[in-house]
């Protein structure tokens, strides 16, 4: 039975964000007849009415990531449900009853296997009448569409649908939104002069300043996440961390970026100039990416080497790293690296399979630099 993907038109400055949504698009296309696109205001009525397909499977959030056969699965439980939509289950969801759990996943071909199991697990369906929720993805006929006056996103608010409990669909936490508490509980409470690059919406800065009286100034490529950042703190600069660097002249005794240096493609200068700005003794903090972890490695073995919106394969890395290249990186930027400490090590089916393998073999390897998913840095300018 013909379905057709209706996606939301969908634009971006960040090459993060463009990427994941042109992924979904692809990944949706290989179980569909048809793909249409809509702009976020247009009624239901206006987007079916070029749909020749019998079905629709309509996209609410253009960055999410679909389980194998997902368009195939939900037509089968669609067609003995008897409500008007079906809903996938995912791993972030405003209504309660669409969360899943799933196991642990850090790459595309894990999340895969994870979803096929969860699939082979769970058939099981629930019947909820939905909220004002984003579904994220929801399975309806194109027939039902004609007579809806409303956008079409919010079409299934108020409806009867049928929640597949065993189709998953994964969804992305806030990549410039979050408080970062990981990296909050590693500043200094005694720090009074903070800079941020990559700051995001400015949630740390937020957390910090209810924390303890200090200035924050931050950087942030993001126009709209930079106005939002400009009211949570004292500056903010938007732009290339790189070229506004070379702008600021007052002096910070704490520096921090997280998760940002991977992003760029010259970071050995970059940090050589962070010293500048550096107070005698100041202090840099930095978040970054194991590209030594086990599932990238076991994922490489397969010939797979999958980019995502965000994460340890995030399509906006451009330089990756080890434990040892982070210490060199440093070193040659002149910072004095006082620690570094492993992120969690977050096991997965997938990646502790492999070690099992290595561990059988006989294969020498550093246990302690597979399992990271990455560090956190603390260095010092010593000058």
């Amino acid at each position: 039975m013909p379905v057709a993907i209706l996606f939301p038109r969908y634009d971006h400055p960040a090459i993060e964000e463009r990427y994941a949504s042109w992924q979904a698009e692809m990944l949706l296309r290989r179980g569909a007849e048809e793909l249409h696109h809509y702009d976020l205001a247009e009624r239901a009525s206006e987007v079916a009415k070029d749909v020749s397909a019998s079905h629709v499977l309509v996209v609410t959030d253009p960055l999410l990531l679909p389980s194998p056969h997902l368009t195939e699965h939900l037509l089968q439980v669609f067609e003995s449900s008897a409500t008007f939509a079906v809903v996938p289950v995912t791993n972030e969801a405003k209504h309660s009853r669409q969360r899943a759990e799933i196991a642990p996943y850090m790459t595309m071909r894990e999340l895969e296997i994870e979803a096929a199991g969860l699939h082979e697990r769970e058939r099981g369906t629930e019947r909820v009448t939905w909220d004002e929720s984003d579904p994220g993805a929801f399975l309806c006929a194109t027939s039902s569409l004609a007579s809806a006056s409303i956008v079409l996103r919010n079409v299934i608010a108020g409806r009867e649908v049928t929640i597949s409990r065993g189709d998953f669909i994964h969804r992305w936490a806030s990549l410039r939104g979050q408080v970062r508490e990981d990296l909050l509980d590693r500043i200094g409470s005694d720090a009074k002069a903070i800079l941020e690059f990559g700051c995001g919406e400015g949630a740390l800065a937020q957390a910090l300043k209810a924390r303890q009286k200090c200035r924050v100034v931050g950087i942030e490529l993001d126009r709209h996440a930079a106005a939002m950042a400009k009211k949570r703190m004292d500056d903010v600069y938007c732009g290339d961390a790189r070229e506004i660097v070379s702008l600021i002249h007052e002096r910070f005794d704490w520096i921090i970026g997280g998760d940002i240096i991977e992003h760029l493609d010259e970071p050995w200068s970059f940090l050589a100039e962070l010293r500048r700005i550096s107070a005698p003794g100041g202090r840099l903090l930095l978040s970054i990416p194991n590209i030594a972890n086990a599932s990238i490695i076991a994922d490489l073995l397969r010939g797979r080497f999958d980019y995502v919106y965000m994460g340890l394969t995030c399509v906006g890395h451009l330089r990756f790293f080890t434990r040892r290249s982070i210490e060199e990186m440093l070193t040659i930027a002149g910072w004095s690296v006082e620690s570094i400490e492993p992120q969690k090590l977050l096991g997965t089916t997938e990646n502790e399979a492999f070690v099992a393998v290595l561990n059988a073999t006989g294969i020498q390897y550093s246990k302690d630099d597979l399992l990271p998913t990455g560090y956190y840095v603390i260095a010092r300018n010593v000058r």
